[in-house]
């Protein structure tokens, strides 16, 4: 299965100590380049920046370049558009972006689209956690919201 993610997924599942949930999940996560600039090499928070380089050396996060450069319909940002063309390069089964915009292009060219509340609630009905409200609230404190 071929999975690739955008950065708001990645910011909020690192900051609360959630990113092996991608792992338990799906194995291994795709990210483009410019999500790994823009979560890692750009943020000023370093527990999301530590906690993303070990999910890339243990693996389960893995850094590409996209080739494709699709012209898309909709602006969307630079995270957003190298998702959707590493999507294109691999045929990706799902892809996890929480923006709305994106989600709406990304469903238009055929993609299945998951949100980080969909996989923390996925990861309660399989035990991987035991409160997806719990974490939706530790999110909420750190001020990051998530679409339903």
């Amino acid at each position: 299965m071929i999975v690739v993610c955008n950065s708001s997924p990645l910011i909020a599942l690192s900051q609360i100590h959630q990113l092996s949930l991608l792992q338990h999940l799906f194995q291994k996560v795709y990210i483009p380049e410019t999500v790994f600039q823009e979560t890692v090499l750009q943020t000023r928070i370093g527990l999301q920046r530590e906690n993303i380089l070990r999910a890339i050396a243990e693996n389960f996060i893995v850094v590409a370049q996209p080739h494709s450069n699709y012209p898309f319909k909709r602006t969307i940002d630079e995270g957003e558009r190298g998702v959707l063309n590493l999507a294109f390069d691999n045929h990706a089964d799902f892809l996890i972006m929480d923006d709305k915009k994106a989600r709406n292009e990304a469903k238009e060219l055929g993609f299945k689209v998951l949100r980080t509340y969909t996989l923390l609630k996925r990861a309660e009905q399989l035990k991987l956690i035991d409160s997806h409200a719990t974490l939706l609230q530790a999110l909420a404190d750190l001020k990051i919201y998530l679409p339903k």
